[in-house]
């Protein structure tokens, strides 16, 4: 087995503006300081850039993460760090979280206010928040609040649902490169299956709720099994096992702690405009106005984006 010293990484620099030398030296010098040997770069745009480099045998990538987070907090940039190997261009399978990734919103929050029980629902996010009850346990509460809401809520609620700035782009450059591609949500299916068309994805999975007999009304009671943070790994690892696919050319992509189980599953995950903790605890991150620069993580130019998109 190789050791980790013997492994090629690669860094990729994002930032929401061109990239200083400020930002540029900075890591560049952390790389030295680690005793870290930088071999190559590459401009990928004016706000993106590649530095490959292997492992000294007395530090981990981990190591190299725990600085990694400090510069990206206190200089305004994401660094993404990833084996430098095929799997980081060979995205097979590349499953979603949907709402503030793929989806500007937050689902329930939007039936909650479509119900008028914003404030009973805000209370029973916070108690799941600080661990006073599980997922499970919050997703039926919360639907519990929904009783009775006339099921042309998901229906009426489309016109206030906004794409991901960059979400479209992604999934079509993705398509392009052979990508089997899915949204596995928290939320709920009718709306994943919206997204689903709209995107032109292969795969939705989200929570389903139950309708009265006559169909008209929400019961308040979710049908069938959650999707929790569980599931969602469990889902990743059934598409590529289905699809004869190897976890090492997955990609999880979310913004809740509920994604990380996923993010771990999956060969890498990315925490798009994520929780403190979830950015902490994740693979990489990403703080970026579009989804669309996933692309540069997985070692795409601008150029090369643009021909995608053709």
């Amino acid at each position: 087995m190789c050791s980790q010293s013997n492994i090629s990484y690669v860094s990729t620099l994002i930032s929401k503006s061109p990239i200083s030398d400020v930002q540029r030296n900075l890591w560049t010098n952390t790389l030295k300081k680690l005793n870290m040997s930088v071999f190559d770069s590459k401009v990928l745009s004016d706000r993106a850039e590649d530095y490959y480099f292997s492992l000294d045998g007395n530090y981990s990538i981990d190591d190299l993460k725990k600085s990694v987070n400090s510069i990206c907090r206190e200089y305004n940039i994401d660094i993404c760090l990833q084996p430098n190997d095929k799997y980081r261009r060979e995205k097979k399978l590349v499953v979603f979280d949907m709402d503030s990734t793929l989806i500007q919103q937050e689902v329930i929050d939007m039936i909650a206010a479509y119900a008028d029980v914003e404030d009973k629902v805000s209370t029973i996010t916070s108690l799941a928040m600080n661990g006073k009850i599980d997922f499970n346990e919050s997703l039926r509460r919360r639907v519990a609040l929904l009783d009775g809401i006339p099921s042309t809520v998901f229906e009426s609620l489309k016109k206030d649902i906004a794409l991901t700035p960059g979400a479209k782009e992604l999934c079509k450059a993705l398509k392009k490169t052979g990508s089997i591609l899915a949204v596995c949500s928290g939320g709920f299916i009718p709306l994943a299956s919206w997204i689903k068309g709209i995107l032109g994805l292969d795969y939705a999975f989200a929570n389903q709720m139950e309708f009265t007999e006559d169909g008209l009304f929400l019961s308040g009671r979710v049908q069938g099994e959650i999707v929790n943070a569980e599931k969602k790994a469990q889902l990743l690892r059934h598409m590529a096992e289905n699809g004869n696919i190897d976890l090492k050319a997955t990609m999880a992509v979310g913004d809740g702690a509920n994604d990380l189980v996923m993010m771990s599953a999956a060969g890498y995950g990315v925490a798009f405009n994520a929780k403190p903790i979830v950015q902490e605890q994740a693979p990489a991150r990403l703080n970026s106005e579009s989804l669309q620069d996933i692309l540069y993580i997985l070692g795409y130019s601008l150029e090369e984006q643009n021909d995608l998109l053709l």
